[in-house]
């Protein structure tokens, strides 16, 4: 039976390869048009399903994280907030563009709003939970992760120009990734404080 550290840092892992195949596979096979129009139904249904699995397991993994806090300033409680409203908000999207693109053959524009509110959601809330704990970081890293998730997410908000907006989000979600190997690595006692 998996411990919940276990869980989290999987979920993590999972939640980070997930969101960066959907990323670079819309990338690779680009099966839309610039207008939104879907050019190619199955490739944009498994990359933007792949992404959706990938953001409710990120939501997942700061739920986890969030619920091993030792650490638990109003910061790093605010942080955690912010970061797992910023997951849900993106799982939103996903279904949402994923929903509306199969049925009108483009996901709905107001989808995209629902991405840029969990983006900004992730930048404020990475960044404040990474820095709630510079001063306590239980394991190697563990704020900075956070800060690099949150500033890669800033970037990808800022930048909108491809290919740099992709490789932004690939930054934030691969931070993920290593996120969840930290917490698998660190020591149960110490895992649980990373959050």
């Amino acid at each position: 039976m998996l411990t919940t550290v276990e869980s989290t840092g999987r979920a993590a892992v999972a939640a980070g390869v997930l969101m960066v195949a959907g990323i670079q596979g819309e990338w690779l096979l680009n099966p839309q048009r610039d207008d939104g129009t879907i050019t190619n139904m199955p490739a944009f249904v498994l990359l933007l399903t792949m992404s959706t699995l990938g953001f409710a397991l990120l939501t997942l993994a700061v739920r986890g994280l969030r619920r091993e806090s030792v650490r638990r300033t109003k910061p790093a409680r605010a942080g955690a907030f912010l970061s797992m409203a910023g997951a849900g908000l993106l799982t939103a999207f996903g279904l949402v563009a994923l929903i509306t693109g199969v049925i009108r053959g483009a996901p709905l524009e107001l989808s995209f709003l629902l991405f840029a509110l969990g983006m900004l959601s992730l930048v404020i809330g990475q960044l404040t939970w990474g820095l709630a704990l510079r001063r306590h970081s239980p394991a190697p890293g563990g704020w900075q992760l956070l800060a690099v998730a949150g500033i890669a997410a800033f970037a990808a908000i800022a930048i909108p120009a491809d290919p740099w907006h992709d490789i932004a989000l690939v930054v934030m979600c691969a931070t993920w990734c290593v996120i969840g190997v930290q917490v698998l690595r660190t020591p149960a006692t110490a895992s649980s404080r990373l959050a």
